[in-house]
């Protein structure tokens, strides 16, 4: 695809028509959006905008595209067509549900200079329903690690680490961090993060599962099991071969923590919540009540002060 769009870069260009007017040489494009909620049912009266690439000048930074908009029929299906350089841009929302969007590659085909193949794909679009939606502390967490080699605490209520490190004062996750840097090519760091409380823990969320193109990104509630009471995060490096790692800015979690259990490991309380990114760049969004596994958070209701907005 990348091939194809450099051949269309040299191909694209401006010609004067008959009226002195520019025409821009680019095939024909045609997509049909289908939108659907999560259990397959069409969504009618969806608001959909499709958004074709059609170039521009690169190196000045200019960057042109025309969008198609409409709503979707009782089948759920709206089409568009414009000519197109291979990308497009697809947004539906509803009220009742949250936006959903996506940027990707035309799916096909640059074939007989007139237009793409196939043509008119039908592209799905899922639309989640906005159900209960609660206030909850979050925050954006750019932060270092303040010391290695030592247990420091970080407060995921507070966003920040424990005394004398921070503001927190009660430790939710505990890290640890090792540094062995030989030089600025050869190194080894480590972040490992573990629980003060049995039952305590965290979980990666499947990204098979993960609704990317959604304002909710995970489940409306945190799960039930399946958190583990130790992650660790790694970057390595050697001369001449580069660096490894596992980090993954993309990544999503959902947490358990604070959590107290009777003389059998049964739960009585815990307090639930998720995580947007990887550390120690991550937004966390903490629910205050306890035993409520609802994480659907409303971007009104933010309870730090300052009340900055966040995704749901």
């Amino acid at each position: 695809m990348k091939c194809i769009s450099m051949v269309l870069c040299l191909f694209a260009g401006f010609v004067a028509s008959s009226n002195g007017a520019s025409e821009l040489l680019l095939p024909d494009a045609k997509i049909t959006v289908k939108v659907v909620n999560e259990a397959g049912i069409p969504v009618a009266d969806a608001d959909v905008g499709v958004g074709f690439n059609q170039g521009g000048n690169t190196w000045i930074g200019e960057h042109k595209s025309e969008s198609i908009r409409g709503v979707s029929d009782t089948n759920g299906l709206f089409s568009a067509q414009e000519k197109c350089m291979g990308g497009i841009g697809i947004s539906v929302q509803k009220e009742g549900f949250y936006r959903s969007s996506v940027r990707q590659d035309y799916p096909g085909t640059y074939q007989n200079k007139k237009r793409w193949e196939p043509w008119n794909p039908t592209i799905s679009m899922i639309l989640k329903e906005i159900k209960t939606p609660i206030p909850m502390y979050v925050k954006a967490v750019r932060t270092v690690i303040p010391e290695t080699d030592k247990t420091i605490g970080f407060d995921l209520e507070k966003g920040d680490w424990v005394a004398p490190y921070g503001n927190g004062i009660v430790s939710d996750f505990i890290f640890y961090a090792t540094n062995r840097q030989r030089s600025v090519r050869d190194f080894d760091y480590t972040l490992l993060l573990t629980f003060p409380n049995e039952a305590d823990g965290i979980q990666a969320a499947d990204s098979q599962n993960l609704h990317k193109e959604s304002e909710l990104k995970l489940d409306y509630h945190s799960p039930e099991d399946g958190y583990i009471s130790r992650w660790e995060q790694f970057r390595s490096r050697r001369p001449k071969k580069g660096e490894t790692n596992n980090i993954d800015r993309d990544r999503k979690y959902y947490f358990r923590v604070r959590t107290k259990v009777d003389e059998h490991g049964n739960i009585i309380s815990a307090h639930y919540g998720k995580i947007h990114g990887d550390f120690l760049q991550f937004t966390c969004y903490f629910n205050p009540v306890p035993n409520d596994r609802n994480i659907e958070f409303d971007p009104d209701k933010n309870l730090f002060e300052g009340r900055d907005r966040f995704a749901p």
